[in-house]
């Protein structure tokens, strides 16, 4: 019975990630996967490979991310009990109301700290930057770069689209950075502690809450990192404005360590469902505090 549970809870967790990562691929039209985008920065414009590239990535992520997370979670306590007790026929309607209120005020707390990154005193040479994207954007290099994306530009962003982008970016996010990264660095710490009881302490629990809010800001950078070099050298010029190297951490800490942390500690609280819906909610609060800026500018 657990082992037919298991598989039920695999493919219906599978399911929905890879449903709206491929919607999600089909709106934007831009490569979301990690190696698809890199053959794009890397020249390689086809897009009959890049649409191959995403179809075999997408489901392959899915399938280690949920198979692995769930074998870790269920080894130490954690999953998604919302989600087993449906399928065992219990009711969950007491448990979907009691992580409402905590998943939405983690979500809105959430939402204005990742705003705090964008203030100008984390920017000190923004009019700087602005001039430099000025200049590039009337190269010869430009245009041609411009041309190349363009077959991937689509049209606007309607709030629906927005919507499910955001769901897709909550769902894939939590099933690999808690289900699967959290559970697994806490399984192997209880392993290596040799206290793996079924439920393992506080303390591990909150280490792998920590370990994967450092490893999501080491992460940040170096992606940030990555594809700045990479566009700038198919752009074929230098970037000649550089902040302060502690003012890239303390944005890119602001940016991910207090996410992880906050659905960190929801996910071992009350489940996966709950980060995700807390994740959802705090893309949705940041988008409504956008707009309320930009119509009072």
């Amino acid at each position: 019975m657990e082992k037919r549970l298991f598989l039920r809870e695999f493919w219906l967790l599978w399911s929905v990630g890879v449903a709206t990562a491929a919607i999600s691929a089909a709106i934007v039209r831009f490569p979301i996967t990690p190696f698809a985008a890199f053959l794009l920065l890397r020249g390689q414009s086809a897009r009959l490979l890049l649409v191959g590239a995403e179809a075999i990535e997408i489901p392959v992520e899915f399938a280690i991310a949920v198979g692995c997370g769930l074998l870790a979670a269920h080894r130490i306590g954690l999953g998604a009990p919302i989600v087993e007790d449906w399928l065992r026929g219990m009711p969950t309607k007491s448990q979907i109301r009691s992580a409402l209120v905590p998943c939405l005020v983690v979500g809105i707390l959430l939402a204005a700290i990742s705003m705090l990154p964008n203030l100008s005193v984390f920017h000190p040479n923004r009019k700087l930057e602005h001039q430099e994207a000025e200049r590039i954007s009337h190269s010869l290099a430009a245009r041609n770069f411009d041309e190349k994306l363009g077959k991937f530009a689509g049209g606007p962003l309607t709030l629906t689209s927005l919507t499910i982008l955001s769901l897709s970016s909550a769902i894939s996010g939590e099933l690999t950075w808690r289900l699967f990264l959290l559970s697994g660095i806490a399984l192997i710490v209880a392993k290596i502690r040799g206290t793996l009881t079924g439920a393992v302490s506080k303390g591990i629990l909150f280490s792998a809450i920590f370990a994967v809010a450092g490893l999501s800001a080491v992460n940040y950078l170096a992606f940030q990192t990555a594809t700045s070099r990479m566009v700038y050298s198919s752009l074929e010029v230098i970037n000649t404005v550089h902040d302060p190297v502690w003012l890239v951490i303390m944005r890119a800490l602001l940016k991910t360590v207090p996410g992880a942390v906050g659905l960190g500690w929801l996910y071992v609280r009350r489940g996966i469902e709950s980060a995700i819906l807390c994740a959802f909610a705090a893309s949705v609060f940041a988008h409504m505090i956008v707009l309320v800026f930009v119509r009072l500018g």
